[in-house]
């Protein structure tokens, strides 16, 4: 079992890399190999609409920080997304990364519907922190994120949400949050 996690957070020390690391240590404990990229510093740029991905591989021709994850992903059983909410929403970083991802639906006949045997059924757990407490506030933009990820072919397992993320150690302090990250990694591991 491999577990991948991929954190869209500027911060590299923030709340959402705190929540995603221990998703981490618990799918760790339970057996699994994993390994955390941290968005922000991989330079990825935005998908050029080139449509150049669209053959067997499903992979984007920019060589860029992108370049390699598409391997991670092929090879993970499950992966771990985590990102901070930024207005409203999931940050730019990990927005690009999202839309990279569109190297993974191979259309046909220009229409979506043929997905890559590569990730169909692949298991994700989305991770968002946020300052606002109340943590369905947002919930309509989550919703959105992991819907694309199930169009993908992705079997979203898990969302953890947390509130109240308004210092840079927020979340370590939060025994329910770390306790909650931690399950969802054992769980993930299975």
């Amino acid at each position: 079992m491999k577990v991948v996690g991929f954190v869209g957070s500027p911060r590299k020390k923030g709340n959402t890399t705190a929540i995603v690391t221990e998703v981490l240590r618990g799918a760790s404990e339970a057996g699994a190999e994993t390994k955390i990229f941290n968005l922000n510093e991989l330079g990825i740029r935005g998908c050029q609409a080139c449509y150049k991905c669209q053959t067997p591989e499903g992979k984007c021709v920019q060589t860029d920080g992108m370049a390699p994850l598409y391997d991670e992903i092929f090879s993970a059983d499950a992966i771990v997304i985590g990102t901070p909410v930024f207005m409203f929403q999931i940050t730019g970083q990990t927005k690009t990364f999202i839309d990279r991802l569109f190297a993974l639906l191979y259309l046909k006949d220009g229409q979506p519907g043929a997905f890559r045997n590569k990730i169909r059924g692949k298991k994700a757990v989305t991770v968002y922190s946020q300052g606002q407490p109340e943590t369905g506030l947002f919930a309509s933009s989550f919703d959105l994120h992991e819907g694309v990820l199930g169009f993908l072919g992705f079997k979203v397992e898990g969302r953890i949400a947390a509130g109240g993320m308004a210092n840079l150690d927020s979340a370590k302090s939060s025994q329910d949050i770390m306790d909650k990250a931690y399950a969802t990694g054992a769980e993930l591991a299975k």
